[in-house]
C-alpha cells in the first residue's frame, strides 16, 4: 500500500449520503449495502450525448435515488416485493445492463399506491413538499406519458430512425442513437420526448422483420388481460403494465418463467 496515497473521499460518501437520508444503515444487508455502493457510481457516472438526454438520465438517477430509498426501508411493501423479485431474475442479467430497462417500468409503470400511484408519483410529490419540482416537472410529465412499445423500423437517415408502432400504426421519428440493425428490424422500447427530441431509453431489444406476424399474434392472445374501448387501447395498456411479461420473454436464462401479463397484480396483495 502506498503510503502517501489519500483515502479516496468517493469510497464513503455514499455512507454519508444514506444518513442524511436518515437510513439507519445498521439494519440493512451486506447486499443492500453493496447495491447503495454500486448505485453511488452510477450516479456519478459521467453521461455523454446532448443535453436533453443528459437531463433525462440525470433526472431519472434522482428518481432512482428515491425509489431505492423507499425500497430498502421498507416504506412500501408492494415496491419492495416488485423490486425484489425483478433484481432476482432479471437486472444482473447481461441483456438487461443498461440500468433503465427493468428499473424505469418499476419506478414509472409500476402501480402499487392506493389510487394506483408509481415511484414517479411520489418522487412528485416529495419535490413538491421540498420546492425542488421545478427542476424535474418537465421529466416527470414526459416520462410519465412514456411506455414499452414495439416499433418497427421503416427508414433510416444517419441522424435519425422513423418508426410505426405495431397496432397502434403511430409514425414517430427517433434521434438515431444505435448504428446496427437489419432492415425492417422491430424494436422492443420505451420512448421519451425531451424537448421536441424523441429518444430509446435503454438498450431495446429486437427481432428481425420476419417475427412481425409472430410477435402480433403473440400479443393478441394476451389482450384479453386488459379491458378497454379497441384494441388499440388493449395493447397501450398491456404495454404500459406488462413490463414483467416482456423481461421474461426476453432474458437469456431459459431456467426464467414466462410471467403473466398482470402479473403486476401480485406484487400488489
Amino acid at each position: 500500500m502506498e503510503k502517501n496515497k489519500k483515502p479516496d473521499k468517493r469510497s464513503t460518501d455514499w455512507l454519508k449520503t444514506l444518513k442524511k437520508m436518515k437510513v439507519d444503515t445498521s439494519q440493512l444487508s451486506l447486499k443492500e449495502l453493496s447495491a447503495f455502493r454500486d448505485f453511488d457510481l452510477y450516479l456519478n457516472k459521467p453521461i455523454n450525448g446532448p443535453l436533453q438526454f443528459q437531463y433525462l438520465l440525470k433526472s431519472f438517477r434522482a428518481l432512482t435515488s428515491f425509489a431505492l430509498t423507499a425500497i430498502f426501508t421498507k416504506s412500501s411493501d408492494p415496491l419492495s416485493r416488485c423490486w425484489e423479485e425483478l433484481d432476482r431474475l432479471f437486472i444482473n442479467e447481461t441483456i438487461f445492463d443498461d440500468d433503465v430497462f427493468v428499473q424505469s417500468w418499476i419506478f414509472c409503470d409500476f402501480p402499487y399506491g392506493p389510487e394506483n400511484q408509481t415511484a414517479l408519483d411520489y418522487f412528485e410529490i416529495f419535490l413538491k413538499e421540498s420546492g425542488l419540482v421545478e427542476n424535474y416537472q418537465y421529466f416527470i410529465d414526459q416520462m410519465r406519458k412514456s411506455r414499452l412499445g414495439l416499433y418497427q423500423e421503416i427508414i433510416s437517415s444517419k441522424k435519425t430512425i422513423k418508426f410505426q408502432e405495431l397496432f397502434t400504426g403511430n409514425i414517430v421519428n427517433i434521434d438515431r442513437s444505435i448504428e446496427n440493425y437489419e432492415k425492417g428490424e422491430i424494436f422492443l422500447t420505451r420512448l421519451i420526448e425531451i424537448e421536441g427530441e424523441i429518444y430509446m431509453f435503454g438498450d431495446p431489444k429486437c427481432w428481425p422483420k420476419e417475427y412481425k406476424l409472430n410477435l402480433e399474434n403473440m400479443v393478441k392472445a394476451k389482450l384479453f388481460y386488459f379491458d378497454a374501448a379497441s384494441i388499440e387501447k388493449q395493447y397501450e395498456r398491456f404495454m404500459k403494465f406488462a413490463g414483467p411479461y416482456w423481461m421474461s420473454c426476453v432474458v437469456q436464462d431459459q431456467n426464467c418463467p414466462i410471467l403473466e401479463p398482470d402479473h403486476y397484480l401480485k406484487y400488489r396483495i
